[in-house]
């Protein structure tokens, strides 16, 4: 009987934590994590782009990633490219960093599309290293309400642009990463609890 009853009350304690921690994540979490892909695979990929580019160069996210802060629409962006960064080297320093959008589906139905309008001209940044080996980006960027419903959707890539591939050598689309199953834990633990309390009936 003691069992039961320490079991009991660790699930009642563990849910209480876990639903308290659900509910203050959710209120705080204005900030959406979010990752690069397109048909070629996950990061930015020459096979992302139709047709696909001419160079084996690749890229993806450093590690802070691309992060949405949906109340100050701040678009943080943390890219890199280059064999020295861990990726293909390009064919050539890169002559243009764009954020493209918004396509008319939304991912990953808008892969392979045909070309968007810039919405930012990421290479401006005072952080932007144009070397094919070694280049990136870090830095942070306003959105408009309108973007970032275009970035939340789906609707918008990254394109990396070289003399050599001018419409773009390597390509991403920027998709929502999923959550962590937070809630699906409490609703085990929940489950649990209700099968613990028939049982001592």
């Amino acid at each position: 009987m003691f069992v039961k009853r320490h079991f009991v009350k660790t699930l009642i304690f563990a849910t209480a934590i876990l639903v308290s921690g659900s509910f203050s994540t959710t209120a705080q979490s204005d900030i959406v994590e979010l990752f690069v892909s397109g048909a070629g695979g996950d990061g930015l990929l020459g096979t992302n782009i139709n047709p696909p580019s001419t160079n084996p160069g690749s890229g993806g996210m450093g590690p802070l990633g691309i992060t949405l802060d949906t109340e100050t629409n701040l678009l943080m962006i943390q890219i890199l490219w280059g064999l020295d960064n861990g990726f293909e080297t390009l064919s050539g320093d890169v002559t243009n960093l764009h954020l493209h959008g918004p396509t008319e589906n939304r991912a990953p139905h808008n892969f392979g599309q045909v070309n968007s309008n810039i919405i930012i001209n990421l290479g401006n940044s005072l952080d932007f290293d144009p070397s094919p080996s070694s280049g990136g980006l870090q830095d942070r960027f306003f959105v408009s309400n309108e973007e970032k419903n275009w970035v939340l959707s789906g609707r918008t890539y990254i394109n990396v642009h070289t003399e050599l591939n001018p419409l773009g050598e390597i390509r991403g689309y920027l998709m929502q990463s999923v959550p962590e199953p937070a809630t699906g834990i409490v609703w085990v633990l929940v489950g649990g609890y209700g099968l613990a309390l028939r049982r001592r009936r």
